[in-house]
């Protein structure tokens, strides 16, 4: 077996593997959301097994942020696993940053443990519905809005240039993500709350949500303002088709210990790449 880092030259390869592994319209079976994800190395990389017949068994990626290799998309076909493939493909990760985790799955979770990870809290996703919204449901809350919000749209950072997503610039230097065919606002970086509630009900929004670590304090001051756990509200975390009823439940974990004021940023995993959530 040969491990290496994919490249774009891979791209008829993985392009069968992603396919054969994923569901149909999975963002990475589009080469221009690789590109994004994994074709500059500033912002992440694809490291892959193949077998004799340059076939691709095994795949992890990794999105680096915060100084961190975040692994994503890790898949080994069955016949292979306990063998040691993922250790040997996690060993190129590792030559570029520490690594942690974000959205394990139960497999993945079980690799984590055998592997002697450690597991922190759960991310916190917090939600606000606009107040004008008088019977709260599901059908009156995650549907499409007519916003006018070309003015605000930004390119400048690598997480909006990702393909299909909308980021958004308020005046006061909030960062947000539209996704009017359900609604709502992502938060990205706050600046002022107060500010961007007011803007968001104004433009036309329904709700605004924020994905986080549990050890950021801003959260104190949402839950001030009437930012509740979404599990508590009608918005539910999977959007792309609607799940009523699915809401976040993303983990967070790392080989090695993490800083304690370290933040998990929306954009540093994939529990960030909102066009299919």
């Amino acid at each position: 077996m040969k491990f290496r880092e994919a490249t774009i030259e891979d791209w008829d390869n993985l392009e069968i593997f992603y396919k054969r592994i994923y569901r149909d319209n999975h963002p990475l079976q589009k080469k221009e959301f690789w590109e994004w994800q994994y074709g500059n190395e500033k912002y992440g990389r694809a490291f892959i097994c193949l077998d004799s017949n340059d076939k691709i068994i095994g795949h992890v990626g990794a999105n680096f942020g915060g100084g961190i290799a975040w692994m994503i998309n890790g898949y080994l076909d069955e016949k292979y696993r306990g063998n040691g493939v993922m250790s040997n493909l996690y060993s190129l990760a590792r030559e570029y940053y520490p690594l942690a985790a974000t959205a394990a799955n139960n497999l993945g979770l079980g690799m984590y443990k055998s592997m002697r990870w450690y597991r922190y809290y759960n991310l916190v996703r917090y939600v606000k519905i606009n107040p004008l919204i008088k019977e709260i449901t599901l059908r009156n809350v995650c549907k499409s809005v007519n916003v006018s919000v070309d003015h605000l749209v930004i390119k400048d950072i690598h997480y909006f240039r990702q393909p299909s997503i909308k980021g958004l610039q308020l005046s006061d230097g909030s960062r947000i993500v539209s996704q009017e065919n359900v609604g709502g606002l992502r938060v990205v970086d706050f600046k002022n709350i107060s500010f961007l509630e007011e803007q968001a009900w104004k433009l036309g929004y329904l709700w605004v949500d924020y994905i986080t670590s549990w050890n950021d304090l801003l959260t104190k001051e949402i839950e001030k303002r009437g930012w509740v756990l979404d599990h508590k509200s009608s918005v539910p975390w999977r959007l792309n088709p609607i799940i009523d009823g699915y809401f976040c439940d993303i983990t967070f974990l790392s080989e090695k210990p993490l800083d304690n004021n370290l933040i998990v940023h929306r954009s540093y995993s994939d529990h960030g790449r909102i066009g299919s959530l």
